[in-house]
């Protein structure tokens, strides 16, 4: 251990030099701190980081730093949990002395006949480092118990737990946690209704090389949404919120349902982090599972999607993430019991992540190397001195300007008459300065097909810079099924589109049919062309098959009316209870201050703007935004046909415009004139 003390002293030395020159100007870039104290010891400390900590960092942590007393940087290691390909855990396993066993048949004439097992077990030895798990091993491949352990002296250990192994669960549940024990005998006791269990009992415990402590962090609810059978909920995370773990808090007593976990990102597309299945089955011993394990996630939000059928939605619906409470480990050479030793500071997301020789320590890969790994287990060692976190406070010296604030400024003035449509747009202050709001089917419906005539404009008319994100994310839309129409080939089904043109790229269709097996098209009409193709293929499901809606994906395409055909054959039309869009959207995001604003769109000539904010893209996806809050869309009050006509697509043509209407009109004059002097010098019949 003086050795490994002796070496960390070392690095120590070694990445002093590198400290800040100028400490002041590195500390104004985190909003937050809070006093570090390690008590009079010096030397290696470690501070877990609570969940209010990381949530206001990068999930890497680049914007935390630790200051000693004189203001200069202090180098620290981050231990964020095991890495990949490094053993995790140390386990020991023994088997349980079993001192005697009862079984007992309990009859009624009102419920069915319950199996009593009771187990008499020498308690296990106390264990240095971890605490005892009683494992419950059989082959059986279903059951459900209901167990209650007892000690003498101490009374009830556990009581009302549940032991399942069940098919359409996916995690069995055969072991126990027991809390400690200071007992030499425990009493454990299996009812359930199939008969005696006569399960293997034994002992184990394990020792994780890399165990963290999990925090549970309450995920807040942006939206929620129940279209084709399914509950959609989007939650935000926390940028510094990577969770291992999704848990589902619901009040519903009883549910076996399908949920997929998805990671929203600005950007990309979303990807899929977990599917998983909820289950509670409310019996004598109550088996659920509401936990999902995620992979990691790098978006604001994680989109849930509950598969409920025909179901009601889950009753009271909740979410928490369960995440390792990351760590940092610091060397200080001077320490007070009252005094703090250092300062930590963080947030802002301004900060790039800092290459300290003490990182070294916690390896990033499996390499396995012997001395890494044996100061890893050190730096690990509940032994270790803890050190504490004062209250957290804003920090005196930070700077608060926005993290986009080199981008906030208002474009040229620009003539609002010309454009058609309009709502309102309201940014909450926002702390990087990055607003949101997404442009639904209506908005794409009266926009340019390319959305080069959407504007942001402030009181003044003068436009704000923004980005647009098309094909990250799409909305389900109820579309009207029109009357059915037979024709020589089989039945037209016309579907209403609530706006034209509509831009889409799938419909789902419902139907109660028990058995089909038919061929489909689905068509549109783009512009003068009538008829065209965008899906075709077969509808079909089986007798005894599931009825879940039927799906036709297909290109993004705009149409002016939609239609599905099927061939029917002899049989008679099927009848479809509802259709659903899949409508695409988009989403904005503006860089602008706080204020009323308006969102302008509907001028088929606009020319396209250039900002240069599109050149810093990566830069301003990546700092967090706010949801900005549209107005109805309706028709702006300040369009002018003339102004129009007069201005044509922008400032580069508006001479070109003037000139061609100028021209237009004398050549209708001279034409006038000419004819009117030919209708009078021509002679009477």
């Amino acid at each position: 251990m003086k050795r490994i003390v002796g070496a960390l002293v070392l690095v120590y030395l070694a990445c002093a030099p590198a400290r800040a020159t100028e400490p002041s100007e590195l500390a104004r870039l985190f909003p937050f701190e809070a006093d570090v104290f390690v008590g009079s010891r010096a030397g290696l400390s470690r501070l877990v980081l609570p969940s209010e900590i990381f949530q206001s960092c990068r999930p890497e942590l680049s914007d935390l730093r630790l200051f000693d007393a004189g203001g200069h940087e202090m180098p620290f290691a981050v231990d964020a949990g095991t890495a990949e390909g490094q053993p995790a855990t140390l386990v020991e396993t023994t088997p349980a002395k079993v001192l005697d066993v009862r079984r007992v048949e309990l009859r009624s004439e009102n419920a069915p006949t319950l199996y009593r097992e009771t187990y008499q077990l020498a308690a296990p030895a106390a264990h240095e480092d971890a605490g005892w798990d009683l494992v419950f091993e059989t082959a059986r491949p279903r059951f459900v118990r209901r167990l209650r352990i007892t000690a003498p002296d101490a009374g009830v250990l556990i009581d009302d737990a549940s032991l399942f192994r069940l098919p359409n669960v996916p995690q069995d549940r055969t072991r126990v946690t027991l809390p400690p024990l200071d007992a030499d005998r425990l009493t454990v006791v299996l009812e359930g209704e199939d008969g005696y269990l006569e399960p293997t009992l034994a002992w184990s415990t394990s020792a994780a090389v890399g165990a963290l402590g999990r925090a549970t962090v309450p995920l807040v609810e942006a939206r929620r949404d129940q279209a084709n059978g399914r509950t959609v909920v989007e939650l935000t995370r926390p940028r510094g919120l990577v969770p291992e773990l999704l848990r589902v808090e619901t009040t519903t007593g009883s549910f076996d349902r399908t949920i997929e976990v998805w990671d929203v990102a600005p950007g990309r597309q979303d990807a899929l982090l977990a599917r998983g299945t909820l289950v509670r089955i409310q019996a004598l011993a109550t088996v659920e599972s509401r936990e999902v394990a995620l992979g990691p996630a790098r978006g604001e939000r994680l989109r849930v999607e509950i598969v409920d059928g025909d179901s009601p939605q889950l009753d009271g619906l909740a979410f928490t993430a369960a995440v390792r409470e990351p760590a940092i480990v610091f060397f200080t050479t001077a320490a007070t019991e009252d005094a703090p030793a250092a300062t930590l500071r963080y947030g802002g997301g301004r900060a790039f992540a800092p290459h300290y020789d003490l990182a070294r320590l916690v390896p990033s890969t499996g390499s396995g190397e012997a001395v890494r790994l044996g100061a890893l287990a050190r730096i690990r060692d509940p032994k270790l001195p803890r050190a504490r976190l004062g209250a957290v406070r804003t920090n005196p010296l930070f700077v608060g300007t926005p993290a986009l604030d080199f981008a906030m400024r208002p474009g040229v003035e620009i003539d609002a008459r010309v454009y058609g449509q309009q709502r309102s747009l309201d940014l909450a202050p926002s702390y990087d300065g990055l607003s949101r709001f997404r442009l639904a089917p209506e908005d794409l419906a009266r926009a340019r097909p390319d959305l080069a005539d959407v504007r942001i404009v402030d009181g003044q008319r003068r436009q704000w810079a923004y980005l647009i994100e098309r094909g990250t994310a799409s909305e389900s839309v109820s579309l009207e099924v029109g009357a059915v129409e037979r024709g020589p080939r089989g039945s037209r089904y016309v579907l209403h589109l609530p706006a034209t043109p509509f831009a889409l790229d799938g419909v789902t269709f419902d139907t109660a049919a028990p058995f089909f097996d038919r061929p489909f098209r689905v068509v549109g009409m783009i512009g003068e062309r009538k008829d065209v193709p965008l899906a075709g293929g077969r509808l079909s499901r089986a007798p005894g098959q599931a009825q879940p809606p039927l799906t036709a994906l297909f290109a993004p395409v705009r149409v002016d009316a939609l239609a599905l055909e099927v061939t029917d054959g002899d049989d008679p039309p099927l009848a479809f209870a509802a259709a659903t869009a899949r409508a695409q959207v988009a989403d904005v995001y503006v860089v602008a201050p706080a204020g009323r604003y308006r969102l302008l769109l509907g001028h088929p000539d606009a020319d396209t703007p250039h900002y240069e904010l599109g050149r810093t893209r990566d830069v301003v996806l990546s700092v967090g935004s706010n949801e900005a809050r549209l107005g109805p869309l309706g028709a702006n009050p300040e369009y002018s046909a003339r102004a129009r006509l007069t201005t044509g697509g922008g400032a580069g043509r508006a001479l070109p415009q003037a000139i061609l209407w100028t021209v237009l009109v004398a050549g209708v004059a001279v034409l006038t004139l000419i004819t009117l002097r030919a209708a009078r010098e021509e002679p009477p019949a």
